[in-house]
């Protein structure tokens, strides 16, 4: 993989963790609407978090 590849792998990593600490914070939200919106976004951004992690792993392997 070449190296920008590799940095914009990490650098999608950290901003997919950025959005899950956001949507973490508004999971407490006093508006139950937004609070649940937010978990169901979570769980989305955490996936995504995890998968390009993985990706990064791999990528830094080759």
């Amino acid at each position: 993989m070449k190296t920008q590849d590799r940095e914009n792998l990490v650098k999608a990593a950290q901003t997919a963790n950025l959005l899950a600490s956001d949507l973490k914070a508004l999971t407490a939200s006093a508006d139950p609407f937004l609070a649940e919106l937010s978990i169901d976004l979570l769980a989305s951004a955490a996936a995504l978090e995890q998968r390009l992690n993985r990706l990064a792993v791999l990528a830094s392997d080759s």
